[in-house]
């Protein structure tokens, strides 16, 4: 049987109520209330947050570390350094605000972490990229090398571009928990 006019009105606006709470709930962590135990006093004994100040200093860097319950905009450094930051980081901009804690904060450097990752990533490509293309050029318009000599070399370097093209998976755990 079909609706009535009444009917569609009163699904209608149960559907943009429950869009609205999702929209609202979007990009927070909806478990939030469930925990009791900061995540500051539980990082003290967690032998992994040990393990990830070893591999930043590994890398030349400082761990922020989260021994204390401050909210991230504590942390941030003097963004307008930084240019435009409408285009730079503008999603980061907008969570900063919303990291309360040091659950927050640990959750902001994943996202950053990463988003550091995947854009340094690109830029170790290209310049693999393009130093390895130079060298096939190289090949191409040289006449002092033996054509098969750099045939050969012509080969592997077009291996190691393809390579280059592969995309890299490393999995890990989801970090965090919104709109179920």
């Amino acid at each position: 049987m079909a609706l009535t006019p009444a009917e569609k009105q009163k699904a209608y606006r149960e559907r943009k109520k429950a869009e609205a709470e999702v929209a609202q709930t979007k990009g927070k962590d909806i478990a939030v209330s469930l925990y009791r135990k900061p995540f500051s006093q539980w990082a003290e004994n967690d032998p992994n947050i040990g393990e990830c100040d070893m591999y930043m200093a590994l890398a030349g860097m400082e761990f922020p570390g989260f021994d204390d319950e401050r909210d991230a905009q504590d942390y941030v450094i003097d963004l307008e350094a930084f240019g435009d930051i409408d285009i730079v980081g503008a999603d980061h901009v907008d969570h900063v605000e919303d990291a309360k804690g040091a659950i927050g904060r640990a959750e902001l450097v994943i996202s950053c972490m990463l988003d550091t990752i995947v854009t340094l990533a690109n830029s170790v490509n290209e310049y693999k990229r393009s130093e390895i293309q130079a060298r096939i050029k190289e090949l191409e318009q040289s006449t002092d090398i033996d054509r098969a000599a750099a045939m050969k070399q012509a080969v592997k370097l077009n291996k190691i571009l393809n390579q280059l093209d592969k995309p890299v998976r490393r999995p890990f755990p989801q970090w965090k928990v919104t709109g179920i």
